[in-house]
């Protein structure tokens, strides 16, 4: 009986590893024609500048194409991401960070030059620490959350609020968008898994399970309330 158990975990160890192994290669082979795609859009809308040709009719296409290969490049990221998560918890790197400024520098470089114009807010409270947390995995957790914000929301952008508590620090983004039925909210973490009311936006559903097992993978939790007001992601990692 114990050979028996012992086999059947053997064998669904080595199944995981070979899906693992499989989905890796197969996002990997996706993303160099992504690159040679993306490279080719770069040079022709360069040359096309410089000669002077490009009417408003081709820069509104070649923009279209370029936001469509930026969807693409981050649905293969979130696959490649989750099939190493299959493997088991994620690898940590964990450096001294500190968040605030970090949280602006992901506000510059991700979110400054919306085509809507709407802005990320970022507010502060209580005695600025440093914490310990893989700045991969952070970009990761901040950059999700805050793109979901902004996907599910019009109106005033999404709010970053970072309360530096007695022993820890509690992050929330705060968005006033459609809100997520109360019947989806166990699952919400769940790979794959979308809200019924979110089958209309693009996504691969698997930005909620990649931010929840990053932050696990860095001593944190998770939750999330919402209502039609809109939804709140609260993230907290002790110092």
């Amino acid at each position: 009986m114990l050979n028996a158990t012992n086999s059947h975990t053997t064998g669904k160890a080595n199944l995981l590893e070979m899906r693992s192994a499989f989905i890796s290669l197969a996002t990997h082979e996706f993303k160099t024609p992504i690159s040679a795609i993306s490279s080719s859009i770069e040079l022709l809308e360069t040359k096309m500048q410089r000669d002077e040709l490009m009417l408003p009719f081709y820069e509104r296409n070649l923009s279209r194409i370029k936001e469509e290969i930026d969807i693409l490049k981050n649905m293969v990221d979130d696959i490649l991401t989750t099939g190493s998560m299959v493997a088991g918890n994620p690898v940590t790197q964990p450096e001294v960070t500190d968040i605030l400024p970090f949280a602006r520098m992901i506000r510059e470089q991700y979110f400054s030059q919306r085509a809507d114009r709407r802005r990320l807010h970022i507010t502060v409270s209580g005695r600025r620490r440093n914490i310990s947390i893989d700045n991969t995995h952070l970009a990761s957790i901040f950059t999700n959350l805050i793109s979901n914000a902004f996907k599910y929301s019009s109106g005033p952008g999404p709010l970053l609020c970072l309360h530096y508590r007695k022993d820890q620090l509690c992050i929330k983004v705060k968005d006033n968008g459609i809100g997520i039925p109360e019947k989806d909210i166990r699952f919400l973490f769940t790979p794959f898994f979308r809200a019924g009311n979110a089958i209309h936006k693009e996504g691969t559903g698997l930005g909620l399970a990649i931010v929840k097992s990053f932050v696990k993978a860095n001593g944190g939790q998770i939750t999330v309330s919402s209502n039609e007001a809109g939804s709140v992601f609260t993230v907290t990692f002790p110092y």
